[in-house]
C-alpha cells in the first residue's frame, strides 16, 4: 500500500511538472517559425535552437515532379534545395544554384548543408511532403525565399540529374521569429492540412519585377500605340494637308523614339537586376532585333526625305525606297505585336513565376484586329492620293534651272493652284509635299 502511494505521488509531481513546462512554453515558446501556402504547395519553417526544419508539401493541385525553395528573391545566385521522390521509395535532396534563369546545377560547396529528414517526409496519400533541416542564420529573422514546383520527375536518384523547367514559381516571405506554441507544432509537420489562416506575408512586386512592368508598359506605348498612330496619320491625312509629314515624324521619331529608348533601357536594367542573362532567350533576342529594325527605319525615312533621286523626281515616279519604307514600317508593327505577346505571356512568367490577367490577352486580340481594319480603311483614300499626284507631277522636259517654278503637265480646270510646288517636293503622295491643289 505504501509503495502504491509513493508511486501515485510521483506521478502527480511529474504531471504537475509537465503541465508547468507546457505552460511555460506557451508563455515563452522555445520554437519560432512560419508557414506559407500557395496554390500548389505549402512551406513550413520551424526554428529549434540553431537549426531550421523545412517541410515542403504539395496541395495536390498539380502532379508532383519536384519541389524546391531558395534563399533570396530571384532565381539567379540564390542557394536552392531541390527535392524529388524516386521509384524505390527514397527521396533525393539536391543543393543547387544558377547564375541566370537557367537550370540550376549542383554546388560542390554550398553556403549551408541541408540534411534530408526521411522520418518527417511522406510519399503516401495525396499530399506528399519532403522535409529537411539546415543551420539557422542567427541574423535572419525575416526570410525571403523563392519557390518552384515542377510536374516532371527527374527520373533519376542522382543529385545532379537534369530537371525540367518549373511550371509554378514565385517569391514568399517567412517570419522566423514568430512564436510557435506547443499546440500548433503539428501545423509545421503537415502544413497543407493544418496551416493557419494568417501570419504569412506574400511579397509584392520586387524591384526587378517593377522594372519589367515599366518596360512592358512603355514599350507597348512606343511600339503598339505611337508607331501605329504615326502610320495611320500618314495614311489618312496625306491627301488633306501638306503638314502630315511633320506630324508623322514627330510621332514616329520625336515621341516614339524617346519612349522606345526608355523602354529598351528599362528592359536592360531589369535583366541586370534579376541576373537572368542578356539575350538569353528568344524574347530578349527579338527585343534587340526589333530595336535595330526601328533605328534602320528611322534612318531610311531620313534618307527618303533628304535624298530625292533626280530621275524619279523629273520622271514623275515615286522612288522604290518609298514603297519599301511603308512596307518595312508595317512589318515592324507586326513584329511588335509578336514581341509584346511573348513578353506578357512567356517572359513574365519565366522571369517572375507570376501569372497575368486574361485582360492582357483580350486587349491584345482587339488591337491586332482593329489596327489592320483601320489601315485597310485608309487605303480607300488611294484613288484621291493618286489623282492629286498626277495633277502635281512636274514636266520631265523642263530644264533643271526652270524648276524653280515647275510647269504643270496637266492643268485640269477643276483644280486651282493654292500654292505652287517647289523643287524637292513631290506633292501629297510623298515625304514633303509643298504644293496643294483644291477644287
Amino acid at each position: 500500500m505504501r509503495a502504491f502511494l509513493v508511486l501515485l505521488s510521483g506521478l502527480f509531481c511529474t504531471g504537475a511538472t509537465w503541465a508547468q513546462t507546457l505552460g511555460s512554453r506557451a508563455a515563452n515558446p522555445d520554437f519560432t517559425g512560419d508557414i506559407a501556402c500557395t496554390d500548389v504547395m505549402c512551406i513550413s519553417a520551424l526554428v529549434n535552437g540553431s537549426t531550421v526544419q523545412y517541410v515542403l508539401q504539395t496541395t495536390n493541385a498539380a502532379p508532383l515532379g519536384y519541389m524546391a525553395i531558395g534563399l533570396g528573391t530571384v532565381m539567379a545566385k540564390s542557394p536552392m534545395v531541390v527535392m524529388w521522390s524516386n521509384s524505390d521509395g527514397t527521396i533525393t535532396l539536391s543543393q543547387r544554384e544558377s547564375s541566370s534563369h537557367a537550370m540550376p546545377t549542383v554546388v560542390a560547396n554550398p553556403p549551408f548543408t541541408a540534411t534530408s529528414d526521411p522520418n518527417l517526409s511522406s510519399l503516401s496519400g495525396s499530399n506528399e511532403k519532403f522535409a529537411y533541416t539546415m543551420p539557422l542564420n542567427s541574423s535572419a529573422t525575416t526570410q525571403k525565399i523563392i519557390y518552384a514546383f515542377g510536374t516532371e520527375n527527374p527520373g533519376s536518384s542522382s543529385a545532379s540529374a537534369s530537371i525540367a523547367q518549373h511550371i509554378f514559381a514565385s517569391t514568399l516571405q517567412l517570419n522566423l521569429a514568430q512564436p510557435v506554441s506547443a499546440a500548433s507544432l503539428a501545423n509545421f509537420t503537415d502544413p497543407v492540412t493544418n496551416s493557419p489562416s494568417g501570419g504569412t506575408v506574400t511579397l509584392g512586386l520586387l524591384p526587378f519585377e517593377k522594372l519589367i512592368v515599366a518596360h512592358g508598359i512603355i514599350c507597348v506605348i512606343g511600339f503598339l500605340v505611337l508607331l501605329p498612330a504615326g502610320a495611320l496619320l500618314a495614311r489618312y491625312f496625306r491627301t488633306f494637308t501638306t503638314k502630315w509629314f511633320k506630324a508623322h515624324w514627330i510621332v514616329q521619331f520625336a515621341f516614339g523614339g524617346v519612349i522606345i529608348l526608355v523602354g529598351w533601357g528599362l528592359g536592360i536594367a531589369a535583366v541586370q537586376q534579376s541576373f537572368s542573362g542578356h539575350f538569353s532567350d528568344d524574347h530578349k533576342k527579338w527585343g534587340l532585333a526589333l530595336f535595330v529594325l526601328y533605328i534602320l527605319q528611322i534612318v531610311l525615312g531620313a534618307v527618303i526625305h533628304y535624298w530625292k533621286p533626280g530621275f524619279f523626281l523629273l520622271g514623275g515616279r515615286r522612288p522604290i525606297q518609298n514603297y519599301f519604307h511603308a512596307v518595312f514600317g508595317l512589318v515592324i508593327i507586326g513584329l511588335s505585336f509578336y514581341q509584346v505577346r511573348t513578353g506578357y505571356r512567356d517572359e513574365w512568367e519565366i522571369s517572375t513565376g507570376r501569372g497575368i490577367s486574361n485582360a492582357a490577352n483580350i486587349v491584345w486580340y482587339i488591337w491586332i484586329v482593329l489596327l489592320p481594319v483601320l489601315y485597310l480603311a485608309g487605303l480607300a483614300l488611294l484613288p484621291r492620293q493618286f489623282k492629286q499626284e498626277r495633277v502635281t507631277k512636274p514636266d520631265p522636259s523642263a530644264s533643271y534651272m526652270d524648276l524653280g517654278a515647275v510647269p504643270m503637265t496637266k492643268r485640269n480646270e477643276d483644280y486651282r493652284i493654292v500654292e505652287q510646288p517647289r523643287l524637292g517636293g513631290e506633292g501629297y503622295g510623298d515625304d514633303e509635299p509643298v504644293g496643294q491643289w483644291s477644287r
